[in-house]
């Protein structure tokens, strides 16, 4: 099941990109012993060289994309109408269908230092959601030897934050002891399919800050689940912790001294909104925890 559901990420992805340049991946994943569904991350430049990554090889693709393709590509992951989907857009990235998520990069719009929108793109990355957690059992069994205020799992980008808060979320709200958890997926990354079985109520595309407060008051949560915090969301954070509901979240940063010099997570830290902290690194496909307790 898991197999076909990364298959069928790949093909929504490849279903709004150019026939050639589709052509070109296909025959590419073919010879690979992973398959088209261990694509992993598809890059389009209309000003430079396309690329992807499958497993964790990336490779140059030889198929060069136009300004006017990248156009129709834009034109059909926002269903005509970019404006339609402006929150999202303000933060960089679209949506698809099972999780897909496209990264966009261009000329940016701004009205009173607030960014409203994105034009001339020259740039493209879709995120592919690999569905599967290399490391999930290890980091439920971090989890399982106690958090009483909350953890913070922190890595570079693309390590597999994501993918980790999504296992994590399943494992904590399935089995024979589930806890009741409220994610706050403001990207619309989590599919609730996935959930089926478990105690997870998902608030997808809500505003972090307002899902928190929102998940809070009104869904009596076990713990609640955010992905990339930031100092927007620390006051609402800091009250959870004080309603003591236990916290799980993410955060970039390479190593634990960079995620305690952050200024945006300052507040956070300040307030014990978490014991344990849990890095993720990787080298050659094989990751690594470090947990540190306080």
């Amino acid at each position: 099941m898991l197999e076909v559901r990364k298959k069928e990420a790949v093909q929504t992805a490849l279903s709004v990109m150019p026939e050639r340049l589709c052509e070109e991946i296909r025959r590419i994943a073919l010879g690979r012993r992973e398959g088209i569904s261990g694509i992993r991350e598809i890059r389009l430049r209309s000003a430079g060289r396309c690329s992807m990554l499958i497993g964790f090889e990336w490779i140059r693709l030889y198929t060069a994309v136009s300004s006017r393709e990248i156009e129709g590509v834009v034109e059909r992951i926002s269903g005509g109408s970019l404006y339609a989907h402006r929150d999202t857009v303000s933060s960089g990235y679209v949506t698809l269908k099972g999780g897909v998520r496209v990264g966009l990069c261009g000329s940016a719009s701004y009205e009173y230092k607030t960014m409203i929108g994105v034009s001339s793109l020259t740039s493209l990355v879709f995120r592919i959601p690999t569905g599967e957690c290399a490391f999930s059992e290890a980091l439920f069994s971090v989890y399982r030897e106690g958090v009483k205020r909350g953890m913070l799992i922190y890595s570079p980008p693309g390590v597999g934050k994501t993918t980790a808060l999504r296992s994590l979320a399943c494992d904590i709200g399935g089995g024979k002891d589930p806890k009741r958890v409220a994610v706050i997926d403001e990207r619309c990354e989590f599919d609730p399919e996935d959930y089926a079985d478990c105690e997870v109520d998902i608030l997808r595309g809500y505003k972090r800050k307002s899902g928190i407060e929102i998940a809070t008051r009104t869904m009596s949560p076990d713990l609640i689940m955010i992905d990339e915090i930031g100092a927007e969301e620390a006051a609402s954070l800091c009250s959870v912790a004080r309603f003591g509901i236990p916290l799980v979240a993410t955060a970039h940063s390479a190593s634990l001294e960079e995620v305690l010099a952050k200024p945006a997570l300052r507040p956070l830290l300040d307030c014990g909104c978490f014991d344990i902290f849990v890095g993720i690194s990787e080298r050659n496909g094989e990751y690594r925890l470090a947990v540190d307790r306080r």
